[in-house]
């Protein structure tokens, strides 16, 4: 069995008896959410089991699909990855999962569900659709300036993992020092829980594949693959891995402000603390995808700078598509050349700085100074 029964119910006990380690305090909507948990998480756990159990059953074809060179989008999260991710997204011969079923839908029974209720939902003029597209106004209103989230879309799917208790998602709900070990995966986590966590993936990959075109190349994006690389190429061997390189003073104010939103949407803490537990959590993204990827045959992997993706997306497209083997169609180009010219335009909405979340110039580049060093970004 893959899912981690035992840590769940630490985290959750601890929740409840250890809380005041986390430096967060224990308000009113922190007692909602944890007492609620047990029946929410419960019931789309059992749920999601079932249908998993089902497939075995019913689609044990699912095994047999061959994942023929995926692509892994990983690097700091701010770098341009999910940029990048709907980019190569928009070919057709790559296919990604999207929110829905990345939460509701992991198993193949699910996602045959959801296609027939979107088929009958589309039959009577989308109501529910729209139901969804408004209430994800509502509930993402507060994030949608710094990345569109919607169950429509492609997204992390490092977020399937939570049906195994194994998402470094987790550390929002439980940010105890434990749950650390998913943001240094391949050193912290246990050898054999590794390979528990990354099977449950390749079939969640296969599943997807099985539905959704088995012919395609399956495209994921996760920062948190930054910490994986090994634990990716021992499980899909013929992947290629994209790496994303931004400027640490754009980099970190950025990720800061993003990873301080899905903080506080399960705890309240003072900036300082939410600061330094987002630092220990992704610091590592920087510098250990670097030192493994240096290690691995070009042809397999490929370091490119945030600045390069946004300044020429479809020349960054065209070096990955070069490296990996991949077919550019003509009327992929086309799209390439429309975000070509629509990145000459574009002009960033966010204004970020140091200061605001505590950090210094120089502090910033002691810790980083192997990554200015290397790409030659300005430090003062």
């Amino acid at each position: 069995m893959s899912f981690d029964f035992k840590l769940m119910l630490r985290m959750y006990f601890k929740s409840i008896t250890a809380y005041h380690e986390t430096g967060a305090r224990f308000t009113l909507k922190r007692t909602v959410l944890i007492l609620s948990f047990p029946v929410w998480y419960g019931f789309l756990e059992i749920t999601t089991w079932i249908c998993l159990f089902l497939d075995e059953i019913f689609f044990p074809g699912y095994r047999k699909i061959d994942i023929k060179k995926p692509v892994f989008i990983a690097g700091f999260p701010r770098s341009g990855t999910t940029y990048l991710h709907r980019v190569i997204d928009n070919d057709r011969q790559f296919s990604s999962l999207k929110m829905w079923e990345i939460v509701l839908a992991p198993s193949i029974i699910q996602k045959k569900f959801f296609q027939q209720l979107g088929r009958l939902d589309r039959m009577m003029g989308k109501p529910l659709y729209r139901m969804v597209i408004a209430l994800e106004n509502k509930i993402f209103a507060g994030s949608r300036s710094m990345h569109k989230i919607s169950h429509f879309e492609a997204e992390e799917d490092e977020i399937i993992l939570i049906h195994i208790f194994s998402s470094l998602f987790l550390t929002f709900m439980f940010p105890f020092d434990e749950m650390n070990q998913f943001s240094r995966f391949d050193t912290d986590v246990s050898p054999g829980r590794r390979k528990k966590i990354m099977n449950f993936y390749k079939k969640c990959v296969q599943r997807h594949l099985y539905v959704f075109g088995p012919e395609k190349h399956f495209l994921s994006k996760n920062p948190a693959s930054s910490s994986k690389i090994n634990s990716i190429y021992e499980t899909f061997p013929d992947a290629g891995i994209i790496c994303t390189v931004r400027q640490p003073f754009e980099a970190l104010p950025s990720a800061i402000s993003w990873v301080s939103y899905g903080f506080k949407q399960f705890n309240t803490a003072d900036q300082a603390v939410v600061t330094a537990k987002i630092l220990a959590l992704i610091s590592h993204f920087y510098t250990y995808p670097l030192e493994q990827l240096d290690k691995r045959p070009e042809v397999c992997r490929i370091i490119e700078t945030y600045d390069n993706l946004v300044s020429e997306p479809g020349a960054f497209v065209k070096r990955i598509y070069d490296r990996f083997g991949f077919t550019i169609s003509e009327e992929y180009q086309r799209y390439l050349d429309r975000e070509t010219e629509k990145s000459k335009k574009y002009q960033s909405n966010h204004s970020y700085s140091l200061d605001q979340y505590g950090l210094t110039t120089e502090q910033v580049v002691n810790d980083f100074k192997s990554i200015f060093d290397r790409f030659g970004f300005e430090s003062v």
